[in-house]
């Protein structure tokens, strides 16, 4: 069975993270590896929630023992974070298959998730549009299926010629 790789950040909103990769299963896209890179400056309680409900959800499609891995990164080392993605997707896409997630973290962090995510060639850059902000950091279950939706804009992108 080949790898699947999540690269995300962990941002204030701990259900940005976790729907994400709800979503992403639902559709079929189940992680076995995850590698979150968190601020130094985030709460853990924020880290706390993403760890304890990713396994889960996880479990209930079938990965049993998902590596679930955190790495600090100061939130203005931008090009620290560049690294980081370029490096993680570079070493994953020898194993398997790779899917960045831009959702949570601050716009200039999705930004290079994104660039990082298409450059480096990953399988998938998501990100799950959130189309009421009544529904922000609430478990995926709680929300309407009209009220989010989970766009690959790597596909996306494929799918108009546009990139």
């Amino acid at each position: 069975m080949t790898s699947k790789y999540w690269i995300t950040f962990i941002g204030s909103s701990p259900f940005a993270v976790i729907n994400t990769v709800w979503a992403a299963c639902k559709e079929g896209y189940v992680p076995d590896s995850l590698m979150l890179f968190v601020n130094e400056e985030l709460s853990e309680t924020s880290i706390n929630t993403v760890r304890q409900w990713l396994p889960i959800v996880l479990v209930e499609y079938g990965i049993k023992e998902p590596s679930i891995r955190t790495l600090n990164v100061n939130e203005t080392g931008f090009h620290e974070i560049k690294d980081f993605y370029g490096s993680c997707i570079s070493s994953f896409k020898e194993k398997g298959e790779i899917a960045v997630d831009i959702t949570p973290g601050r716009k200039y962090m999705s930004a290079i998730a994104m660039a990082a995510g298409i450059s480096e060639n990953a399988n998938h850059v998501y990100y799950l549009h959130l189309k009421d902000s009544l529904y922000q950091d609430k478990p995926l279950s709680l929300i309407p299926a009209h009220k989010c939706q989970l766009i690959d804009l790597k596909k996306e992108f494929e799918h108009t010629g546009k990139q």
